[in-house]
């Protein structure tokens, strides 16, 4: 598998009428969803923005579920899925509560990123304590032995430098066990997450 990814990193178009930016590359996607899961596996993504991991899943004959609160992208998200591939326009801590779902194969998703500073940052101080309470609820929803893989940047910026990929790492070992780290280098002039040219994936076994 090796533990560093080079890929070109850009963008594909995509006709949406708002920012765009904070999404997954499909080679990044394409790559994660064939070496952690197989055929027939369900990937969930709880932060499915935009819902490259569903359209990803669904090509390479996956099942899909992805939560996303925002109902432009969940609309657009949403286009070209057939079911059982659904979208869910709701905040993720909805299927927390709901229940009403089998287990998955693979988790891949990448969060919302904080600012440089947590107390100007519509997440709040309490961003970290959401996360950790988000993902390990939803060890639940997962199979044993299935793969919890979270795309995490730091973010740079002109307000200063946030080393977020340790941070969130320590946050979620403290519920998840940590199997791997692979480093994403992107090879062509797009940004890998804010400021930096390469993301880590935090690979979490449950």
């Amino acid at each position: 598998m090796g533990d560093v990814w080079m890929l070109d990193g850009g963008l594909e178009p995509i006709t949406f009428d708002d920012f765009a930016e904070d999404r997954s590359p499909l080679e990044l996607t394409q790559r994660v969803i064939s070496t952690f899961s197989a055929e027939g596996d369900w990937v969930l993504d709880p932060f499915a923005g935009f819902g490259t991991t569903l359209s990803v899943a669904q090509a390479l004959g996956r099942h899909a579920v992805g939560f996303e609160q925002n109902p432009k992208r969940a609309l657009f998200a949403g286009e070209g899925l057939v079911p059982p591939n659904r979208i869910v326009n709701a905040p993720i801590q909805s299927m927390l509560d709901d229940g009403g779902y089998d287990r998955f194969d693979l988790l891949f998703t990448s969060p919302p990123y904080p600012m440089v500073n947590l107390k100007d940052d519509p997440w709040g101080p309490s961003y970290f304590g959401d996360m950790a309470q988000i993902f390990f609820g939803l060890r639940g929803f997962m199979k044993p032995g299935s793969a919890v893989v979270v795309e995490v940047s730091n973010v740079k910026t002109e307000e200063g430098f946030r080393p977020l990929i340790a941070e969130f790492g320590a946050c979620l070992r403290a519920g998840l066990r940590q199997t791997n780290e692979i480093v994403r280098i992107n090879t062509g002039p797009t940004p890998a997450g804010p400021g930096t040219h390469y993301s880590c994936l935090l690979v979490f076994e449950v």
